[in-house]
């Protein structure tokens, strides 16, 4: 394989870049989450780059009627992970301290303008976050709401891959990422109800890179080796 390595070093590079504006920048949400992403991605390509190598087989059944959803499947993990960063990056983890209500409400008051606003200009200290508190429940809702956005499609993703494919290691694949993503949602509640307990936290940030990374791995066993 040539083009994932050299792709894998212009990230780590570029990851290098990142982290020092993270602190240049003080902290700006855009390029903290864009760090996490970045950390995530590399991890993600590194774990491709380790299958191809054969330390997971591909599937023996014919199985391309699973792939597009495999593949969205990769894409809403992405854009969850997308928002948890960005949840963590504006300090919002606990502007909603009640599950399943926020703030005692279903919908509380929100503003989403002033919540996903990328870049604010230079020359602003982020540290504590500089958003008001319905800009950080509206960012938070939003992680809610993408979280049951990704438990319910990857758990109808996840017992179609078990129920109807006849081959074990996608079975095998399909069940690491249904335990994966109970335990995920599990550490985001306890993250809500305990008031956000380093531990908890960390086994949350944790469990997002195991998840994508078995939703990664669904998706290699879909497709035939390739020389990426």
């Amino acid at each position: 394989p040539v083009v994932l390595p050299l792709l894998l070093v212009g990230l780590i590079v570029f990851q290098a870049l990142l982290g020092m504006w993270t602190v240049t920048l003080l902290l700006k949400p855009v390029i903290v989450m864009a760090h996490l992403l970045g950390g995530l991605t590399t991890l993600a390509l590194l774990w491709w780059l380790v299958l191809r190598q054969g330390f997971l087989p591909t599937a023996d059944e014919d199985a391309d009627w699973l792939r597009p959803w495999a593949l969205l499947a990769l894409i809403l993990v992405v854009a969850q992970i997308a928002l948890g960063g960005w949840t963590s990056a504006n300090y919002a983890a606990l502007a909603c301290p009640d599950f399943p209500t926020c703030q005692t409400a279903w919908w509380p008051p929100m503003d989403f303008k002033e919540a996903f606003i990328l870049w604010r200009g230079l020359g602003i200290s982020y540290e504590g976050g500089v958003l008001d508190n319905d800009a950080r429940v509206a960012i938070h809702v939003m992680h809610r709401i993408g979280a049951l956005v990704v438990f319910l499609y990857l758990g109808w993703l996840v017992w179609r891959v078990i129920s109807m494919a006849r081959d074990r290691v996608l079975r095998g694949v399909g069940f690491v990422v249904g335990v994966l993503l109970l335990t995920q949602i599990s550490l985001g509640i306890a993250n809500v109800v305990l008031t956000l307990p380093l531990p908890v936290a960390v086994a949350h940030n944790a469990g997002a890179a195991l998840l994508l990374l078995a939703v990664v791995t669904l998706n290699h066993t879909l497709y035939p080796r390739k020389t990426l």
